[in-house]
């Protein structure tokens, strides 16, 4: 049972940290970090209980039993990839964003692949880089898939004075699926509160569309009930970031702030978070329902999105880790050298 010490130490920190500011993005490693040693834990003590319970014998199937479940999961998952890869590309079209799916499956199966490889001049090395650099994508990857699918799942309490719905690309000047989901949920939000809050609707007008996504958004609102004294339009962003700095400006002149709700897709609702709390906009952020076969290629997408914001941490972090191993490659070309 003392083993679970470890585990609480990074519980507790993260359970701090959460309910100071839910969109510190520290929080999602910790909340990864905190269940990976919980399972990886409550599998050792299973293995061990069993051999004291049982006898050996009984402990090794156990343990042969997580091993295969942990492998499984690994081939499930890269087929899985591949598979929505294709489904992207069916039902969105075969541009990037839409096969990066199908670019991380394939990536885990070559990742898993050399280590069936023949041996060849710096096969190990190059071994040992795709592996932690395959441990290194996915731990980041489930760290922002968990803890905002965690976040998501809090039902709202607090009343809100102002209500942000996110625009996404139209199609011409119809509001897409994808759109119309956080529109809803924005709708569903208000009418929850009598329609006390007020709805600002976000998105600048793209080369490729008839008008501003806000006046789009704010026409698809007002035909769905909305009274349209119940809706500003900020028409000038063309990025998240701009989304809310121009956002905000309008909460400002409006005399609004005290307590916003962002609305976007749930996929996109931590990244929203994490821009909210650099631009000191008070609220939360929550996530619209989403069609399942497009959250692997908007996550990673996000994911992506996720790691820029941070890159000197992640290139730090990084240069830190590898140091010792570039420290003992210099020691092995100066023993080299000097035993020529």
């Amino acid at each position: 049972m003392y083993l679970y010490l470890f585990w609480l130490v990074p519980a507790t920190i993260f359970l701090v940290f959460f309910l100071s500011d839910r969109r510190r993005l520290l929080n999602a490693y910790l909340f990864s970090i905190s269940l990976g040693l919980f399972l990886l834990i409550s599998a050792l003590l299973l293995v061990v209980r069993a051999r004291l319970w049982f006898n050996q014998e009984v402990a090794i199937i156990i343990f042969a039993v997580l091993a295969i479940l942990i492998l499984l999961s690994i081939v499930i998952s890269s087929i899985f990839l591949l598979f929505n890869g294709r489904q992207m590309m069916t039902y969105e079209g075969k541009r990037l964003a839409n096969l990066l799916s199908l670019l991380y499956g394939i990536f885990i199966i070559g990742a898993l692949a050399f280590h069936f490889l023949p041996y060849f001049p710096g096969k190990y090395l190059f071994m040992h880089l795709a592996d932690f650099a395959l441990f290194y994508s996915t731990f980041l990857y489930l760290s922002y898939v968990l803890y905002g699918t965690f976040c998501n799942y809090f039902p709202i309490r607090k009343e809100p004075d102002a209500i942000i719905v996110l625009g996404s690309g139209l199609i011409g000047d119809k509001v897409p699926p994808l759109l119309a989901q956080r529109l809803t949920k924005g709708k569903a939000i208000h009418d929850r509160f009598q329609g006390r809050p007020m709805l600002i609707v976000s998105g600048g007008q793209g080369a490729d569309e008839l008008t501003s996504e806000a006046e789009a958004m704010a026409n698809y609102l007002i035909e769905h009930g909305v009274p349209e004294e119940s809706i500003l339009i900020e028409n000038r962003s063309r990025t998240t970031f701009e989304n809310l700095t121009f956002s905000k400006a309008i909460l400002e002149e409006e005399g609004l702030g005290k307590h916003v709700l962002v609305v976007t897709n749930s996929f996109h609702a931590l990244r929203a978070g994490v821009f909210m709390r650099r631009l000191k906009i008070h609220g939360r952020s929550v996530g619209s329902k989403t069609a399942f076969y497009y959250l692997p290629s908007a996550w990673i997408r996000e994911t992506v999105g996720l790691v820029s914001l941070y890159w000197k941490w992640h290139a730090a972090f990084l240069v830190f880790l590898f140091l010792p191993w570039l420290f003992s490659q210099v020691i092995r070309l100066i023993d080299v050298i000097f035993n020529i």
